[in-house]
């Protein structure tokens, strides 16, 4: 079940998509909310400090905190208006400071809600959502710039490929899947498979049969140019999707995790909020 959440919240002005989608879910799911105010600070190189006045700095640091209060303003509002349970977080630091605790932070919720990086807007959300998705262990769930829906697990699309991220994916969602009327496993066919005979996804329906859920199961291939995330997206507006589960893909290069080619796609082209773990 998914009873706490924690949702990162969008430090700037105007509409936060993320508070928006992440209060109505707490209400849906009767979850308490927990929002994470960042006060951002200037990452100054040691060697450069001096070159900084303190003046400046206390003013830059004055404007961080005013910026996070305007946050913690629209959080408060937003969770009144629903009358969902609900406290903050503050959080001082630098951009990868600052992610770096949030997530830390995250690791004691079931659940963290992390809105798109907007390029209209820059901010520290994807730095953010990284942190999550591999400091924590626990879930992340990403959700777009434009998103205009409210929170709904009806029609749940998982992008299966059988490997480890995807299963760990499969097991966190458990509790959204519950909620759902449409499974949908999309397998993507890029032929590389070394088992052509096998059906695609057929292990993970019948495991989630045993949970008491139904599972679709589609193998689809690219068109001519076509890579795996255009596959995923024209599925999703194809079947009216609400949210994707996929298992967050990366590699490490010195000890630091570096998001894959698919799951950074896909985190810049996404439509709906999509569901990740690593």
């Amino acid at each position: 079940m998914i009873k706490d959440i924690l949702v990162s919240l969008r430090i700037g002005e105007g509409a936060d998509t993320a508070v928006d989608y992440a209060v109505s879910a707490a209400a849906a799911l009767k979850a308490h909310l927990t929002g994470v105010a960042i006060s951002y600070e200037i990452d100054i190189p040691p060697i450069y400090t001096e070159a900084f006045s303190t003046d400046f700095l206390e003013t830059q640091r004055a404007e961080g905190q005013k910026l996070a209060e305007r946050a913690v303003s629209y959080f408060g509002e937003a969770t009144r208006s629903l009358g969902v349970n609900a406290e903050i977080r503050s959080i001082d630091g630098t951009p990868g400071g600052a992610a770096e605790q949030v997530g830390i932070l995250s690791r004691l919720y079931d659940l963290t809600i992390v809105g798109q990086a907007d390029p209209d807007r820059p901010g520290a959300e994807e730095v953010i959502a990284e942190a999550v998705l591999f400091d924590s262990g626990r879930p992340v769930l990403l959700i777009p710039v434009n998103q205009q829906k409210p929170f709904s697990a009806k029609r749940i699309l998982v992008a299966w490929d059988g490997g480890r991220a995807s299963a760990r994916a499969v097991a966190e969602a458990r509790p959204l899947l519950a909620h759902a009327d449409l499974v949908e496993a999309v397998v993507v066919d890029t032929g590389r498979s070394k088992k052509a005979d096998a059906l695609p996804g057929a292990d993970l329906a019948r495991h989630l049969a045993r949970h008491e859920k139904t599972v679709e199961l589609r193998r689809l291939v690219p068109a001519s140019g076509e890579g795996i995330v255009d596959v995923l997206l024209r599925e999703v507006a194809a079947r009216d999707i609400d949210i994707v589960v996929m298992g967050g893909y990366g590699h490490s290069r010195l000890r630091e995790f570096v998001l894959g080619g698919v799951t950074r796609d896909m985190l810049e082209r996404m439509t709906v909020p999509l569901f990740l773990a690593h």
